[in-house]
């Protein structure tokens, strides 16, 4: 397995994910290898990429002439998504979006493979289209290139199939895939090692057939530069003895060389990868056959290609969440807040009860003694305890301890998602009980704060009674018999004290005082 790290903006990577970032994972199961790369999307738009992986499977060594992807191939792939599962989470992604293309896709038990993936490795492939592909690989290479304004051709040769992208940095005039892949192609045509005279004629006469149209197509568009990514790119380049250009001399020289070598002479040539030497040849003429129809001097290397065309997508698409991340760091937060989102909180009542809640709690802490970890708990339970109201007002507590529960918030323990939870629960009707088994399970430390939570978020429900937010502010004074609440009220608040002395009960209990609700004098 080959790992690597880089950036593609100049930025120090580091193992744990910064504040605010959203760590992403994509996988690109493709014809000759896996590959994977894990990646840092920061609020400020910057996209880092921290590390590359690839393993060499074979899926289409034997698919692209029988249509059918070896058991032992996926064999293989199913251990691999494993293993790459296990590192992007072990690497902090949140995320992991996995896409399968040409070998996959074609062939007729491609599903098995992405049924084994679901159902063995709790990950979902996606097979994507010949112009998916093609729209994916154009939007990594317009996020990793500079254009100015000007439309460039765009080449990836993978094992089963070759794009031909047109674009500038606005839009892609062209996207266009051919079944032309350097692993399709060898299977087909290289029957002889080395090539023979006549497998080499046959291969270049269908090229010639193929790219003819494609070729007219990429003329009217008049590309300024051509832009070669993918691994057959990439070692071509590598063997012509740089990184990321191929220039028409040195090809033409490597191009004599490859075509009279046989598979163990190659594997000698410096920068070829050793998986590759089988299908080199396929791919090195299709290059040639590339630069004589454009009359090319040279093709500029581009490492970024599908799989980070894939992580731009999602990026994308999920944009505000990166604003969000920006405003809320707090991943404990983030969380509350998005699953308050999800079931359409009534967000000015919650964050105004959430308000009155904490000034409770803060002005009664020589009463309950509790801190800074317990006001937490106490605060979220207070922005979620009306989410119940998205299945049905009637009992909308219970449901609210329902969707907490089950909402699959991360970065809390099973314990501080019961306290929340049944904090939620009690801000009407039933107190807490015994007789309730989700109380009566929790330990008592857990009671104690779902007691305090629970009497404080009856008091701050019933003084937003009206939900216009009344109640500016509350003062307590508190002596060994009773806690005056005096209010700072923007309006008259008559209702506010009538739903607040309604609920007070369990307050009294907990407290073990009376409480009174006044009017701060002008």
């Amino acid at each position: 397995m080959v790992t690597t790290a880089t950036t593609s903006q100049v930025r120090s990577s580091t193992t744990s994910a910064d504040k605010g970032s959203l760590r992403l994972a994509a996988i690109d199961v493709g014809s000759n290898s896996i590959h994977m790369i894990i990646a840092q999307a920061d609020p400020d738009g910057a996209v880092t990429t921290l590390w590359r992986m690839k393993e060499h499977v074979g899926l289409g060594r034997l698919s692209f002439p029988s249509r059918r992807l070896s058991r032992d191939s996926i064999d293989a792939a199913i251990t691999t998504l494993a293993r790459f599962k296990q590192i992007a989470q072990q690497r902090q992604a949140e995320k992991i979006i996995a896409v399968a293309t040409s070998a996959v896709r074609e062939a007729v038990n491609g599903g098995d493979l992405i049924d084994r993936a679901h159902r063995e490795v709790r990950l979902t492939v996606r097979a994507v289209s010949a112009r998916d592909e093609a729209r994916l690989i154009y939007l990594a290479v317009r996020h990793a290139m500079q254009f100015k304004g000007q439309p460039h051709l765009i080449v990836d040769i993978g094992g089963g199939s070759v794009e031909f992208i047109v674009g500038d940095e606005k839009r892609a005039a062209m996207l266009e895939s051919r079944k032309l892949g350097a692993a399709r192609m060898s299977a087909r045509y290289v029957k002889s090692d080395p090539i023979d005279k006549d497998d080499l004629r046959a291969l270049r006469k269908h090229y010639e057939h193929e790219l003819a149209p494609i070729i007219e197509q990429i003329k009217e568009l008049k590309p300024v530069a051509v832009i070669g990514t993918s691994g057959t790119l990439e070692n071509i380049a590598a063997m012509c003895g740089s990184a990321d250009t191929i220039d028409r001399e040195a090809f033409d020289k490597l191009m004599g060389e490859l075509i009279d070598s046989d598979t163990k002479s190659r594997g000698k040539i410096k920068g070829l990868d050793d998986q590759r030497k089988d299908q080199i040849v396929a791919g090195a003429i299709l290059v040639g056959e590339i630069f004589d129809r454009l009359g090319l001097k040279q093709i500029t290397i581009c490492p970024a290609a599908l799989r980070e065309g894939v992580l731009l997508e999602y990026l994308n698409r999920h944009s505000p969440e990166l604003q969000i991340r920006r405003d809320i760091p707090d991943p404990r937060r983030r969380g509350v807040l998005d699953l308050a989102r999800k079931y359409d909180w009534h967000q000015k009542h919650s964050e105004q009860v959430t308000l009155l809640c904490l000034a409770l709690f803060d002005q009664t802490k020589s009463l309950h003694g509790l801190g800074s970890e317990e006001r937490e708990l106490i605060e979220y339970a207070s922005l979620l305890h009306d989410i119940g109201w998205h299945i049905s007002g009637k009992s909308h507590h219970k449901h609210s301890m329902y969707l907490i529960t089950h909402g699959g918030l991360k970065d809390f323990t099973n314990d501080e998602i019961q306290i929340i939870s049944n904090i939620a629960r009690y801000h009407r009707k039933g107190e807490p009980s015994k007789k309730h088994e989700p109380y009566a399970d929790l330990s008592s430390r857990a009671k104690k704060i779902v007691d305090v939570g629970a009497a404080c978020l009856r008091i701050a429900d019933g003084l937003d009674r009206s939900h216009a937010s009344v109640i500016k502010g509350l003062h307590c004074r508190i002596d060994d018999k009773k806690v005056r609440c005096i209010l700072e009220a923007r309006t008259d608040a008559e209702l506010e004290i009538w739903g607040a002395t309604r609920k007070r009960d369990w307050f009294e209990k907990v407290f073990r005082r009376k409480i009174s609700f006044e009017i701060k004098p002008h």
